[in-house]
């Protein structure tokens, strides 16, 4: 009912970019690009500003945004409804995953899946790598997204992806000369640190855990949009995979070059599901959706 360039408006609006709305919508660039300046053609005037950072949305960009979000708001109301009648397309989809995953790609998933099932709900968890596992085998959430170490049994790794742990640091930081970094390096250098059990515990030399405890860090906290902010400005380096730094990546704000130990490079990326327990119908084909993106960022990120 709904042409792809109000989908597409509402994203590059949204996103700032061009290149990341493509990005999100599965689309080259180029046609959300054509859709864009289409839409302007018929309204008879430019809805972006165009700025060497990005776009932005102008004065009469603001008020069709405003119209396509109520048009599209009364449509995805009008299409619950129907699913109430019909007594389809609904459900519950509970997904427990580390906290990078919520920086863009669990709020981009559940966004286009919600435009397929808008009477779905949602809990979404973020927990440290290494309990996501076991909330999985629990019972209490359905599907994680983690790093794929030694599993218990009872549970399914539906795809994975060579995403590991790295350095990040601004793209001015003078480890970002290197082709790999020794934890040793690291601790020469102001580090931001997540709290709690290192993401890589378990799977690096016997020595890590000795190193982890050793250093000093110039902050210390339990939220990854912070210690990302602080990374770009300068205020220091820390561990993390690509997956929470898409846009400073691709924007050349931040570095990422891999640490110095085979183990932690040969970590992949996983959604688990249990094996014991049928999944409902909407779980399943929110797992589908998971999967193609997180494939599709896995292609993206190769060039970082």
């Amino acid at each position: 009912m709904h042409a792809n360039v109000l989908r597409y408006f509402v994203e590059v609006a949204r996103c700032g970019s061009i290149r990341k709305a493509a990005q999100n919508l599965y689309v080259a660039s180029s046609a959300v690009n054509r859709q864009i300046l289409k839409l302007e053609s018929e309204m008879g005037t430019e809805l972006f500003d165009r700025l060497p950072s990005g776009i932005r949305l102008n004065a009469a960009g603001e008020r069709v945004l405003q119209h396509i979000r109520g048009t599209l708001n009364d449509f995805h109301l009008m299409r619950s409804e129907l699913d109430e009648l019909k007594g389809e397309r609904k459900g519950h989809v509970s997904v427990v995953a580390m906290d990078s995953l919520f920086v863009d790609f669990l709020p981009a998933t559940v966004e286009e899946f919600s435009d397929a099932y808008p009477a779905v709900t949602y809990s979404i968890a973020a927990v440290p790598p290494h309990d996501v596992p076991m909330r999985v085998l629990s019972g209490e959430y359905d599907v994680g997204i983690t790093y794929i170490t030694k599993l218990p049994a009872g549970l399914d790794v539906v795809t994975e992806v060579p995403l590991p742990p790295g350095v990040v640091m601004a793209s001015s930081h003078p480890l970002a000369k290197k082709e790999r970094i020794t934890f040793d390096e690291c601790r020469h250098h102001a580090f931001l640190r997540l709290e709690g059990r290192s993401p890589i515990q378990g799977v690096t030399s016997n020595d890590f855990p000795a190193f982890w405890e050793s250093l000093a860090p110039s902050v210390t906290c339990n939220s990854t949009t912070l210690l990302k902010r602080l990374i770009a400005s300068g205020r220091g380096i820390s561990f993390f995979s690509k997956l929470a730094f898409l846009d400073e990546l691709s924007r050349g704000d931040v570095m990422w070059r891999p640490i110095d130990d085979e183990n932690v490079n040969e970590l992949t990326v996983g959604i688990i599901i249990p094996n014991q327990r049928a999944l409902p119908h909407v779980t399943g084909e929110f797992v589908e959706r998971m999967v193609r993106r997180l494939k599709h960022v896995e292609l993206t990120l190769r060039e970082f």
